[in-house]
């Protein structure tokens, strides 16, 4: 089991290997932390930041200052759930992800 900090803040005690949930997936944030990102691709947290070490990490991360993010976008689409999460996440009438609502009012 792990804690993961945001902030300075804990945010939740998570068992390494639990699943991921869709529910999970469809609230990521834009950015991920580099054990949050490792444990979406099935990655322990040894692992991943010898990855990140040697420039191999499966997925674009970006270093500010000392610490690493990996951008949400990435992951999902190595993944292959960019469409999966997109579909989830809408809460627009239209349908495109934007957040317009359709005319519910009927005229005549």
């Amino acid at each position: 089991m792990f804690v993961q900090f945001i902030g300075g803040e804990e945010v939740g005690a998570v068992k390494r290997d639990a699943p991921v949930r869709l529910a999970e997936i469809a609230s990521l944030p834009v950015v991920l932390g580099p054990v949050q990102a490792g444990r979406l691709l099935g990655l322990g947290r040894t692992t991943v930041y010898r990855l990140l070490r040697e420039g191999t990490f499966p997925v674009p991360v970006r270093r500010v200052g000392k610490a690493w993010v990996v951008p949400t976008a990435g992951v999902l689409s190595y993944l292959g759930l960019e469409t999966l999460t997109t579909s989830v996440t809408t809460t627009g009438g239209c349908g495109c992800g934007c957040g317009a609502r359709t005319n519910t009012t009927e005229e005549g």
